[in-house]
């Protein structure tokens, strides 16, 4: 099984932003010299997409940018990636319509691949963002005055 780059990004984004203390936003320009360079365009529609899905929030203007929206000890690996990995069938009997394969009227493949695509899954569920970056890594905010 191969997963789409974008997931792999998508993935690499949500690890650095556990990295930061809880609510503050990485700039996609700091995120992405994190990132190796990726590219600002493609950075952006990997944003977009993990804040429709209600996993970062956005805030504009200076001290804007992007964050994580949930507790990163409750995002299941397995339940994001089948999200992100949605539009992307594993084979192409997995389409439904569109399916040019002559062999799909006999074909005892397509189970048992849909019974793997499953357990991979599942193995991915059993985890959660907090496991990719351990608490060790993560920063923690200076203590404010006062409290």
């Amino acid at each position: 099984m191969r997963l789409l780059a974008a997931t792999d990004f998508a993935l690499r984004v949500l690890m650095v932003l556990r990295r930061q203390p809880a609510g503050r936003p990485l700039s996609v320009e700091m995120l992405a010299r994190e990132l190796g360079g990726l590219s600002r365009h493609h950075l952006h529609k990997i944003v977009q997409e993990l804040t429709a899905l209600g996993v970062t929030r956005t805030t504009r203007g200076i001290a804007g940018g992007v964050a994580l929206a949930v507790d990163p000890a409750t995002l299941q690996l397995g339940t994001l990636m089948r999200r992100l990995e949605s539009r992307q069938p594993l084979v192409e009997c997995f389409r439904g319509q569109g399916c040019t394969c002559t062999l799909v009227s006999e074909c005892g493949l397509k189970g048992m691949l849909r019974q793997a695509e499953d357990r991979f899954y599942a193995a991915l569920d059993e985890h959660t963002l907090a496991e990719c970056v351990p608490s060790e890594g993560v920063t923690h905010a200076p203590p404010t005055r006062g409290g």
